[in-house]
């Protein structure tokens, strides 16, 4: 976390490099934040296809653990990938790749997170054959690449549901938010039932495992799920295990808890405590709500951080209100 911290000194004061080389350490530790505002620098400083693709891996690897922001500016960074003077895409992964890239830059938001996921494919994941399949056969409808010929020959069944929940399964225990939020999603709109126990399980597991959006998803499960399932307490517990594992989004979501007496007593000093530090690990809309309260405070600040800091933060992460003039 100090190595995070020493990142956003460093981006405060103007230096961009030494800003980057502590952003680049965090990343490479587990800290989606430090992902993000490393690929923003990255990609505003590429020089070459190099620097985009490292652009695209710090985006897409917080992408992964949960960084809807991230998601999207995957896409931005393998934009001049797609567009470039270069030999045609050498592979049948490349041309997906830059596929899912150009698809979501025009708003395909599940582009984004399959470019991620299939940036982060290791032997453990494995590639999604049939998202692969899918994007290069597009791909190929607009113009022909030498890698056309494999896609066709890449089986066309899409995998069953059985198949499909073992593999979010197996993302989630990598850590990777999107096979987290499958699990969640029946569990929120009640659409399976007879698999209550099993996908909470699975989430459960995974939180064990100290995968913080598993357990965020957990909080968000039973503060905001279905009635049956309101156990605020609960769900006071998991979101403070995601914020401890450091997912943004949980923090703010702790501090919101702590502010309205959520599964808990009402502490506003906490509060702040928390939408200041959710702030620090990339949350905008904790920094946006930071710098409103920082602006209503004599001093102009909260936690130790200015209105004026705050909003900078928050532009950085792509709270567009947040991008005011002269911050």
């Amino acid at each position: 976390m100090e190595i995070h911290r020493g990142g956003l000194a460093y981006e405060r004061d103007g230096d961009t490099y030494a800003a980057l080389s502590m952003y680049g350490q965090a990343c490479d530790m587990g800290l989606a934040a430090a992902c993000t505002l490393g690929g923003q620098i990255e990609h505003e400083t590429a020089s070459d296809n190099k620097d985009h693709i490292r652009a695209a891996r710090m985006f897409a690897a917080a992408c992964r653990a949960g960084d809807d922001l991230a998601c999207t500016r995957t896409g931005m960074a393998l934009g001049p990938l797609s567009r470039a003077d270069s030999p045609e895409p050498d592979g049948l992964m490349k041309l997906a790749l830059l596929a899912m890239g150009e698809e979501c830059r025009h708003g395909g938001a599940q582009a984004c997170v399959d470019a991620a996921q299939l940036l982060g494919t290791t032997e453990e994941t494995g590639a999604d054959i049939a998202a692969v399949r899918g994007y290069a056969v597009r791909a190929c409808e607009d113009q022909h690449f030498a890698a056309c010929i494999s896609a066709a020959m890449l089986p066309a069944e899409e995998p069953d549901a059985a198949e499909m929940r073992a593999r979010n399964v197996l993302l989630c225990n990598a850590g990777w938010a999107g096979g987290c939020d499958a699990l969640l999603e029946p569990l929120m709109t009640g659409e399976a039932p007879g698999e209550v126990d099993e996908l909470k399980q699975a989430l459960k597991a995974a939180c064990d495992d100290w995968v913080g959006i598993a357990c965020a998803n957990l909080g968000l499960y039973y503060t905001q799920g279905p009635m049956d399932a309101y156990f605020p307490g609960i769900g006071f517990r998991y979101m403070r295990s995601a914020c401890d594992l450091y997912v943004a989004k949980a923090c703010f979501a702790y501090g919101v808890m702590h502010k309205k007496g959520i599964g808990g007593r009402v502490d506003e000093t906490r509060a702040e405590s928390l939408v200041a530090h959710a702030c620090e690990i990339g949350s905008p809309k904790a920094c946006a709500t930071l710098a409103r309260i920082a602006g209503e405070t004599e001093r102009g600040e909260v936690a130790g951080v200015s209105t004026t800091e705050a909003l900078r933060r928050a532009c950085r992460l792509g709270d567009k209100p947040s991008c005011v003039e002269d911050i």
